[in-house]
């Protein structure tokens, strides 16, 4: 069995401490028996004495005796100095003071008392058949040597001992119960604080709480338990605001770094992986239990291995490097570049940002370039073509130098219109501040309508307002006004016949949305996402047939982005196409 309490473990104590003392007082308790009769036997031989001395003769010490046997619980005997027994309590007759009744063997008490006057022995009576406590003490009477001899049976004296023994050992018990007893109330009351503590702490101990309540002890208990607890409550609540604190500052920080765009993977003085984010996770391939686990045993990707070779050449050579990597994630083409650094603590830190946009962005530099020379290139050959033609055949018939001069000029305006939409197109991505007003945007509409007819008289054009109060917005009204006529006139020329164009009007969810409808030819669903690149065009033929130069809606798309919109379109083929512009309706766009 264990002693697990603290009460347990001073009962044992007890109890251990009271055997010993038993086992080391028991001979005492005996001895201590014995020496009580002694003591007694001793002061009524005193007392004997003192009344012997003050008789007469030797008959008279008889008398006395005689007397006092009944009063005395001792057997009793007197003797002369020459061993002459002068009386004995338990003798059936008198022996009288001239009785010559000598001892065979002068017992020991006797001997010592003569030599010490006083002097004890333990012997077996013949007179009474059993064994008695002597006590002989000598005393002068009348010039003579009297020895007054006192026995007590020795039987007597054991059961004495052993009473005394159980008493004193029920004694013991009591004492050690109540004893205990009141020790286990003691430590109890004592311990009460200390439980509380040990209650308050084990929960937090065991995992079962974040953090250890206040401990409250009672107001009367001012001791160091009282101070212990105090020391507690303020330790936990030193350890609640280092832990908030901490925790604030990882979150902090985990926000941060899940809020970056390159992806942030730290690692330990053994490669272990310590923390990614999901941009990381995202990039590297990684799996979601990443974090603990070696970054070698993560798989075999491209960019893991890379990641792992930077990852050594980094702690090899104690510095930061670098490197570019083209590979296929999720079935798109990805550029990345990975970096990683050492740390003082050994461990490392890589970094994985994903260049692919300025790859596209060279593409795009590239197909822009590629398509204006193409654009470009078509109207200056046909120009100069036709221009040779004319040098070097003055005689040709006037109607056709009137026909060459004609498609000289519409080629000359057509240049003049894709010049024109470039320079707009990069004047409104590089324009940094431009008018911000309250406008109403059915009188926006109404003006493009306007100008639409005037272009188009067959065009008819129908405004659809959804909301009953005025819609208004902060923006730029030359701007919008450029885009919804883009739109306007690209639903006229891609309709079959005489253009119907209906303009719906609304507000959803503080935006407010314009949605151009014709039913024209549509497009089809294959072309739709790449419609607002520029220079794409659905038909080239038709496009060029038409004046089309295939930048009309990337004006349009930058235009709504510069106002913090959004433009979508649906189509389908023989039936028509809605552009759908969706603008913030209260609040300003901030430029950039």
């Amino acid at each position: 069995m264990f002693i697990k309490t603290l009460h347990f473990k001073v009962f044992i104590s007890y109890l251990i401490l009271l055997l010993l003392f038993l086992a080391c007082l028991f001979p005492f308790v005996a001895n201590s028996v014995q020496q009580i009769v002694l003591s007694s036997m001793n002061d009524r031989a005193d007392e004997l004495i003192e009344t012997l001395e003050a008789v007469e003769d030797d008959e008279a010490l008889v008398h006395v005796l005689k007397a006092y046997r009944h009063l005395l619980f001792f057997h009793m005997s007197l003797i002369n100095d020459r061993m002459e027994v002068l009386y004995d309590s338990h003798m059936q007759r008198q022996l009288g003071v001239y009785a010559s009744h000598v001892f065979d063997k002068i017992p020991p008490d006797i001997v010592q008392a003569l030599s010490d006057d006083v002097g004890c022995s333990e012997e077996r009576s013949p007179l009474l058949g059993q064994k008695l406590l002597y006590l002989a003490k000598c005393f002068d009477f009348h010039d003579k040597r009297y020895i007054l001899r006192l026995a007590f049976p020795f039987e007597y004296i054991q059961e004495l001992k052993k009473n005394f023994q159980g008493g004193f050992l029920v004694l013991s018990a009591i004492i050690l119960f109540l004893f205990s007893a009141l020790t286990v109330i003691i430590l109890y009351t004592f311990m009460g604080p200390v439980r509380q503590i040990i209650r308050a702490i084990t929960p937090y101990n065991e995992g079962a709480a974040s953090f250890i309540p206040e401990i409250h002890i009672r107001a009367y208990l001012k001791d160091e338990f009282s101070d212990l607890a105090k020391t507690f409550n303020s330790l936990s609540q030193h350890i609640q605001q280092q832990i908030a604190t901490l925790t604030h500052e990882r979150n902090e920080k985990e926000i941060t770094l899940q809020s970056l765009v390159e992806g942030v993977v730290a690692l330990d003085s053994n490669m272990n992986v310590s923390y990614a984010n999901d941009m990381a996770i995202k990039l590297l391939a990684l799996t979601s239990d990443a974090i603990g686990k070696p970054l070698a045993s993560l798989g075999a990707a491209e960019s893991l291995t890379r990641a792992y070779e930077l990852l050594h050449s980094c702690r090899q050579h104690n510095k930061c490097v670098s490197s570019e990597l083209h590979i296929e994630l999720g079935g798109k083409k990805m550029h990345l570049n990975i970096i990683a650094a050492p740390r003082e603590n050994q461990g490392a830190i890589l970094v994985v940002q994903d260049i692919s946009i300025h790859y596209r962005i060279l593409e795009m530099r590239k197909d822009f370039i590629a398509n204006a020379s193409h654009e470009l290139k078509t109207p200056i050959t046909i120009i100069r073509g036709f221009a040779e033609t004319l040098h070097d055949n003055p005689e040709l018939d006037h109607n056709i130098v009137r026909e060459i001069t004609q498609k000289i000029c519409h080629s000359s305006h057509r240049m003049t219109k894709i010049i024109k939409n470039l320079l707009t197109l990069a004047d409104i991505e590089n324009l940094r501040d431009f008018s911000l007003q309250e406008c109403a945007v059915i009188n926006l509409v109404e003006n493009c309508r306007h100008a639409l007819i005037s272009l188009y008289p067959d065009a008819v054009v129908t405004i659809d307002m959804q909301s009953e109060s005025e819609c208004s917005i902060q923006a730029d009204p030359e701007l919008l006004e450029v885009a919804l006529m883009n739109l306007f006139e690209n639903a006229v020329k891609y309709s079959k016949e005489n253009a119907n164009i209906t303009v719906h009007i609304k507000k959803h969810e503080g935006h407010l949305q314009i949605a151009v409808q014709d039913r024209g030819i549509g497009i089809p669903e294959r072309d739709l996402e790449q419609i607002f690149q520029r220079f794409y065009t659905v038909n080239k033929a038709e496009s060029k047939r038409k004046g089309g130069s295939g930048l009309g809606l990337s004006i349009v798309e930058t235009i709504i982005e510069k106002h913090f919109g959004s433009i979508c379109v649906t189509s389908e083929v023989g039936v028509g196409s809605t552009f759908t512009i969706t603008l913030p309706e209260n609040t300003s766009p901030h430029v950039s």
